[in-house]
């Protein structure tokens, strides 16, 4: 804004009074303005002048000049004062510009309105003014190149006399796509010099545009700044930091993760661009397109991926990311070897040329390996299935089990009728998808010869003169199946012929002759069983006598490899068996059972397990060997609680059945998650032991924990009260004794004797103690001839019975003195599964 100011040069009426320097009450004033700039908007006009009072109160009207002695009369401006002397100044407020032009080029009218006024000294005009039009200029960004989606400050200048003729003018900006489309303008406050813009609008195109309108004040001209083309280029970003680099494993999970950096346009006010989304791809080399394999749908630069959907072997793989403006944005390719575990199946059975009648229940059993240690995790049997069908038959049937089962048991009368053999084999998939077949097997669906054997009589001399003889024998095959029929013979010409005497289609194992049935002198006599097939096998050997041949050695039909591992043969003439284990013998187990399973666990690895049968005759077989690779599976975990009490250690746990180690040595078995151990003396470590159905087993934690024994103590050993010995009768209260049993033998030409272990030992505690009350005297007296538990806070221990007690009276207590001969305990073993 600015100020400008003129005197009158003079006055229009030509009335003058005699002072020179008053005017007459009615005059036109002239100014020099010097052509006043047309381009200028005037915002007020003043005048002031100075009055000479000739009444009492005055008023007077000004008027912008027409020209020619001439004024506008509708158009004024009032002045009025009741001072002597006034000075009065007038604003006009309501003129045009037309009218304030007028009176800067032609003068002003001073009118009297009331009274009578003397204009004693010339006028003065002022105006103050604006340029009338306020020209924008940008200065950023007004060339070049800016990125889509992305936040930018457009500024400019204005050219203004002063900062409030700037900030008070009006301002708008107007941007359209690089043809002069898509018009938006927007309105923005007065005074602006910039505005944000967001391309997101305009990223469709190749380019932009804006100009600024800037209106001046009060007088509204609008003056534009020019047109600014920019150029829109995509943002740009970065996606790399691919892992994994090496290699992956087929079925097994993986973390795959990238780097997404976006880059800041240069001049942007907005942030780094964003991943919106990411799409993980795969190819080979003989892939003609990648394939998509994994996905995230926000901002993570991870995921989980399940190996088992890709390729094995070499792959490459990149991600193709997609920002939150929808821009693409593509990292390098990435090789990659994805791994599979080689697994296998093996130690099928039955085996090649074994049997599997049509008649019984038959299992087919398999063992599932991982032939390989490079995995990430466990590889375990997830499903199978079982594939046969027999020589009649064009289809193959199927039976699938599902979970680590590595055995399938097919129903009697499954097989097709009139089949000879059987055609066998088991597809195994791994919990990692990877599958294996084991090869094909040929078995026979007739059940095998039974070979019973004779049991009594034999080897002795009966009358049957009155009662007849009771012939017993026992079914026997390698297969395992049941009688479904008998035939009894007998010679009485030293076995050159027989004849049959009885017979019955049924499962009976003796028979009861009719008295007086044989002749007299020695009579040879036999049976044959029939099978699931009706069809008879081999005469046993004759009682009496019989040529006397070691069996066969057993067929070792099926094995597993869990802790307590089963074992099934199948052999001839067995009345008896022995099993090994790590070339340990178990001993010798009469009968004709050809089942075993280890009644102490077995830890993982191999184990060499042997079996050879004795037929009636005590005749053994040679051994017959396989071995097995034990691995447990643990289930839920055991969690284990020991409790210290008076005399005992209580043991608590989840579950139900568990097995008690203590120091690693199995002491017992309990129900319900509860066992108390009366037996320890001192702080052990135990376990807890629990079987799953399928026979793996889970140990707990080892927990140490000790019994409270402040005092000695006794009790029965199946009882669940102690006898606390608080009193001692000496320092030395206990003493213990161990007798060995065997002999000395002298024998000749050796010097001294030769001692012999009968492997017999006694075993014998010496406690003294005394007792205060009646009542204790009399619990202590109960227990003898029981079995006891005695312990000590020294930690002795003894378990076994007293039979007799020493009592004596002394110094107000009575004070005793037993013996504890120790007894043999029973073994704990595990439970068959």
């Amino acid at each position: 804004m600015k100020h400008h100011s003129w005197t009158s040069t003079g006055a229009s009426n030509p009335q003058m009074y005699p002072d020179s320097s008053e005017f007459a009450w009615r005059s036109f004033f002239n100014f020099s303005t010097g052509g006043f700039s047309s381009s200028r908007y005037v915002y007020q006009i003043f005048v002031h002048a100075k009055y000479a009072r000739m009444s009492d109160s005055i008023r007077a009207s000004i008027h912008p000049a027409a020209g020619g002695g001439k004024y506008y009369p509708n158009t004024s401006m009032s002045a009025e004062s009741s001072d002597w002397n006034p000075e009065i100044t007038s604003v006009a407020t309501n003129w045009s510009q037309a009218m304030v032009r007028a009176a800067l080029t032609n003068g002003i009218y001073i009118n009297c309105t009331n009274g009578t006024v003397n204009i004693k000294y010339m006028p003065i005009l002022a105006v103050d003014s604006y340029q009338g039009k306020i020209t924008p200029t940008g200065s950023t960004f007004t060339s070049g190149s800016i990125a889509r989606y992305t936040k930018y400050r457009l500024e400019w200048t204005t050219d203004a006399e002063d900062e409030f003729e700037r900030s008070n003018s009006t301002c708008q900006i107007v941007i359209t796509d690089q043809n002069g489309g898509n018009v938006k303008t927007v309105p923005l406050a007065n005074g602006a010099t910039s505005y944000d813009l967001d391309t997101t609008q305009w990223s469709g195109g190749t380019g932009l545009r804006w100009k600024v309108l800037v209106g001046a004040y009060a007088s509204g001209t609008v003056t534009e700044s020019p047109t600014y083309t920019l150029s829109l280029v995509d943002p740009t970003a970065k996606v790399d930091d691919l892992r994994p680099t090496s290699k992956t494993y087929f079925g097994f999970e993986s973390v795959f993760s990238w780097a997404f950096t976006g880059s800041i346009a240069s001049g942007s006010i907005s942030g780094a661009l964003q991943q919106g989304s990411a799409v993980l791809q795969y190819r080979t080399d003989n892939m003609p397109e990648p394939a998509q394999f994994a996905s995230v749908n926000n901002g993570t630069t991870h995921v989980n991926v399940n190996c088992g959907v890709l390729p094995v072997g070499s792959y490459q793989w990149r991600v193709v990311a997609t920002s939150t403006v929808g821009t693409k944005h593509t990292s390098g390719w990435v090789q990659c070897t994805n791994v599979e575990v080689p697994i296998s199946v093996k130690g099928v059975t039955p085996a090649e040329g074994a049997h599997a009648p049509r008649a019984i229940i038959n299992r087919f059993s398999w063992a599932f390996s991982v032939d390989s240690d490079d995995a990430p995790g466990d590889v375990v049997q997830r499903s199978a299935v079982l594939h046969f069908k027999t020589d009649n038959e064009v289809t193959w049937h199927k039976m699938s089990v599902n979970g680590s089962q590595q055995y399938c048991d097919v129903p009697a009368f499954t097989f097709a009728e009139g089949a000879e053999t059987l055609d066998w084999y088991v597809e195994a998939v791994a919990n990692t998808g990877s599958t294996a077949t084991s090869d094909t097997i040929t078995v026979s669906t007739k059940d095998a010869p039974s070979t019973p054997v004779a049991i009594s009589p034999a080897g002795e001399y009966l009358d049957d003169a009155v009662q007849g003889i009771t012939f017993t024998w026992a079914h026997a095959n390698i297969t395992g199946t049941a009688q479904y029929g008998w035939e009894i013979s007998y010679s009485s010409d030293s076995g050159a012929s027989y004849n049959v005497f009885a017979s019955a289609d049924d499962d009976a194992s003796s028979y009861q002759a009719k008295a007086g049935v044989f002749p007299s002198g020695v009579i040879y006599w036999r049976v044959r069983t029939k099978n699931t097939d009706g069809v008879f096998g081999e005469y046993s050997g004759a009682a009496i006598f019989a040529i006397r041949r070691a069996p066969v050695a057993p067929i070792i039909s099926y094995y597993d490899n869990k802790p307590l591992a089963l074992m099934r043969w199948q052999a001839k003439e067995q009345d008896g068996y022995e099993i090994a284990v790590d070339g340990v013998s178990l001993g010798v187990r009469y009968g004709t059972g050809k089942v075993w399973q280890s009644d102490a666990v077995l830890s993982d690895g191999k184990h060499t397990l042997q079996v050879r049968i004795y037929n009636t005759y005590g005749d053994v077989s040679p051994w017959s060997t396989c071995e097995i690779n034990v691995k447990n599976l643990s289930g839920t975990p055991v969690n284990l609680h020991a409790e210290s009490r008076w005399g005992e250690v209580m043991l608590r746990w989840n579950g139900n059945t568990g097995y008690i180690l203590r120091d690693g040595f199995l002491i017992g078995k309990a129900s319900g998650g509860v066992y108390t151990d009366r037996t320890s003396s001192k702080a052990y470590l135990y376990i807890v032991r629990v079987f799953d159905e399928d026979g793996y087993y889970t140990d707990s934690a080892p927990v140490m924990a000790a019994p409270s024994v402040p005092y000695a103590a006794i009790g029965p050993l199946h009882g669940d009260w102690w006898l606390a010995l608080k009193y001692a009768t000496s320092y030395q209260n206990y003493s213990k004794t161990i007798s060995v049993g065997g002999s000395l033998q002298q024998y000749w030409s050796k010097e001294k004797p030769v001692w012999h272990d009968s492997g017999n030992r006694v075993v014998t505690h010496a406690i003294a103690h005394a007792c205060k009350s009646v009542s204790e005297l009399s619990v202590l007296r109960s227990l003898a001839g029981q079995e006891v538990i005695y312990k000590d806070r020294d930690g002795h221990l003894a378990i076994g019975v007293f039979q007799d007690m020493q009592e004596s009276r002394e110094f107000g207590c009575t004070a005793i003195t037993l013996n504890v001969t120790e007894t043999q305990q029973e073994v704990v073993k595990y439970d068959t599964i």
